[in-house]
């Protein structure tokens, strides 16, 4: 029984290139190509049909289903994963003192629960001479006001700082 147990584990083992190819062919969904790179060697066409082979093949069949079922769970483009994988990278990067990276991470996590909202109002009216006389006035008013921004220091120090 064992015996048998063993051959019958050796029968679904992949060899090295087969292994390579399902990994390949699960990712670019080409033959020729995931047979390169999976280090087969020949013409595009003998690639092709070496590929077309050897995916025909049941262990093989069966073990690409089972690539192609984790690379379907890897491409997972929901917003739920969005959302997990921009809270990863705000964890992240706060931990490496990244945080920069952290507050976009974040700002971003925002964005999509809706806390930022870009508004903007329009108004329109119409603006009779008395109206464009008061906000010429107030114009006036204001640029005669000097602003008092405190000490201004000069760029360069603040860098010093």
């Amino acid at each position: 029984m064992s015996e048998r147990h063993s051959q019958a584990q050796r029968d679904r083992r992949l060899t090295e290139k087969e292994a390579g190819l399902v990994r390949q062919f699960a990712r670019i969904k080409n033959g020729t190509k995931a047979a390169k790179l999976a280090g087969y060697q020949g013409n595009d066409n003998v690639l092709g049909v070496t590929a077309h082979r050897t995916l025909k093949k049941p262990k093989v069949k069966a073990a690409l289903e089972r690539e192609m079922a984790i690379v379907q769970a890897n491409t997972d483009f929901s917003a739920g994963r969005v959302r997990r994988r921009l809270d990863a990278l705000s964890h992240g990067a706060e931990g490496a003192e990244q945080f920069g990276v952290a507050v976009r991470a974040e700002e971003l996590l925002g964005k999509a629960a809706g806390m930022f909202v870009d508004q903007s109002i329009s108004l329109t009216a119409t603006l009779s001479g008395e109206h464009l006389q008061a906000l010429v006035q107030v114009a006036r008013q204001r640029q005669a006001q000097p602003l008092d921004l405190g000490e201004v220091k000069p760029r360069d120090r603040l860098l010093d700082e």
